[in-house]
C-alpha cells in the first residue's frame, strides 16, 4: 500500500520521478492531490521550480473529482500550498472555490467535514481570523443538528480535534486561540483527557511566546531540551534566541526538570552583551523573576528608564521574592523603590502576604 510519507520522503531526496510513479499508482484522486500537495509542500523550500510543476498536477487531479466533499478538500490542500509559495491572491480564490462547493451540498451534516478540512488549511497557513470564524460556522451548524445527542458530541469531539491540530502547526501566538477553543469545547463536553492534554499544549504555547515554533515545542513538549535549545540557537537572532532559552529553562522549571539553571546560566553569558527594546526587557525581567533570579532581575530593572515602570518591575520582584521564602530582601528591595506610591502599596501586600 502506498503511503503519502514514503512519496514525500522520495522528494525530500529529490527521487521526483520515483515519487510520481508512486503517486500514479494511487487509485483515488483525491489522494493524488493530496500526495501531490504534500510533494510541493516538501520541495518549496529547495525546489520551487518543482513545487509548481506538482501543484500543476494536483489541479489536474482536483478537477476530475465530482464527488463535491472531496473536491473541497482537494481544493483547500492547493489552496494552502499557494498560500505558502506567496501566490496569495490564487490561494483566496481557491479557499472560495472549496467554500462554494460544500454550498452545494444540501444535507448540513454532510457539509460538516469538508469545512473542517477547509478550516483546517486555512488555519495551518496563518489565515488565523477566517479558519477560526469558519471553526465556529461549524460549530453552529453542528448544535443546531436535528441528530441524537451521541452523534452530535462525536462532531464536537471531531471539530475540537481539528482545532488542536491546528494549534499544533502554528506558531505559539496563534495557537493559543486554537487551543483555548479546543480546551474549552473538551471541557464542556467532559473529557477530562483530552481537556487535561491540550491544556498542558495551552500551558506551553503561553511559556514559549517568543520562540513556540512548532517542531521547538514538540521538541520540548517530548522532554528533548538539549535538541530544542540547539533549535532555538540555531533558528533565532540574538535577543529571541536569550529569550527562548529563558522560556524553555522556565517550563523545565514549572515541571520540576533538572537541568535548567544551566540553560539559564548560558542565556544570562549573553544577556550583558545585547541592548534590548523596553518592552522585551521587561519581559526577560519578569521572565528572570519566575525562574528565581531575582538579583539578575534586578540589575536589569536599572536600565528601564521610566521611574513608574521600574518601581513596578521592583514591586514584581520583591513579591517574587516573598513568595521563594526571601523575606529580609523582599521588604528591604520594597522600601527602595522611587514612586512613593507603589512602594506603599508593595509595604502593605508584602506585610499582607507575611501575614497569611
Amino acid at each position: 500500500m502506498v503511503k503519502i510519507e514514503d512519496i514525500v520522503y522520495l522528494v525530500k531526496n529529490k527521487r521526483y520521478e520515483e515519487a510520481l510513479e508512486l503517486v500514479r499508482q494511487l487509485k483515488d484522486n483525491l489522494e493524488k492531490v493530496l500526495a501531490l500537495s504534500s510533494m510541493a509542500r516538501e520541495a518549496f523550500y529547495t525546489d520551487p521550480t518543482a513545487t509548481y510543476s506538482f501543484l500543476e498536477d494536483a489541479e489536474y487531479f482536483s478537477e476530475k473529482i465530482k464527488d463535491k466533499r472531496e473536491k473541497a478538500i482537494a481544493l483547500a490542500d492547493i489552496a494552502s500550498v499557494y498560500f505558502l509559495v506567496g501566490d496569495v491572491d490564487y490561494s483566496m480564490s481557491l479557499f472560495e472555490d472549496a467554500i462554494k462547493e460544500t454550498e452545494k451540498i444540501k444535507n448540513p451534516e454532510t457539509r460538516i467535514k469538508p469545512l473542517e478540512e477547509i478550516a483546517y488549511y486555512m488555519g495551518i497557513s496563518g489565515l488565523v481570523e477566517l479558519s477560526f470564524e469558519l471553526f465556529e460556522r461549524i460549530f453552529d451548524i453542528i448544535v443546531n443538528l436535528k441528530i441524537n445527542y451521541v452523534k452530535k458530541t462525536e462532531y464536537l469531539l471531531d471539530l475540537g480535534d481539528m482545532m488542536e491540530r491546528v494549534g499544533d502547526r502554528l506558531p505559539s501566538q496563534e495557537a493559543i486561540t486554537f487551543y483555548e477553543r479546543a480546551h474549552d469545547l473538551f471541557e464542556k463536553l467532559h473529557v477530562p483527557a483530552k481537556a487535561a492534554t491540550v491544556e498542558k499544549k495551552l500551558d506551553l504555547a503561553k511559556t514559549l511566546t517568543t520562540v513556540g515554533l512548532p517542531e521547538i515545542r514538540n521538541a520540548v513538549r517530548e522532554g528533548k531540551y538539549v535538541y530544542a535549545t540547539k533549535l532555538v540557537i540555531r533558528k533565532f537572532d540574538e535577543e529571541k534566541m536569550i529569550t527562548g532559552l529563558l522560556e524553555i529553562a522556565l517550563w523545565m522549571k514549572k515541571n520540576e526538570t533538572l537541568g535548567y539553571n544551566q540553560i539559564v546560566d548560558s542565556a544570562l553569558k549573553y544577556l550583558n552583551k545585547i541592548t534590548f527594546s523596553p518592552n522585551l526587557l521587561k519581559y526577560i525581567i519578569r521572565l528572570l523573576i519566575n525562574l528565581e533570579r531575582f538579583e539578575k532581575a534586578l540589575k536589569l530593572s536599572v536600565k528601564i528608564e521610566d521611574t513608574y515602570v521600574r518601581s513596578e518591575i521592583m514591586r514584581e520582584i520583591s513579591i517574587g521574592m516573598l513568595k521563594s521564602g526571601e523575606i529580609e530582601g523582599a521588604l528591604k528591595l520594597a522600601e527602595m523603590i522611587p514612586d512613593e506610591d507603589t512602594r506603599l502599596s508593595t509595604l502593605i501586600e508584602l506585610k499582607k502576604m507575611i501575614k497569611y
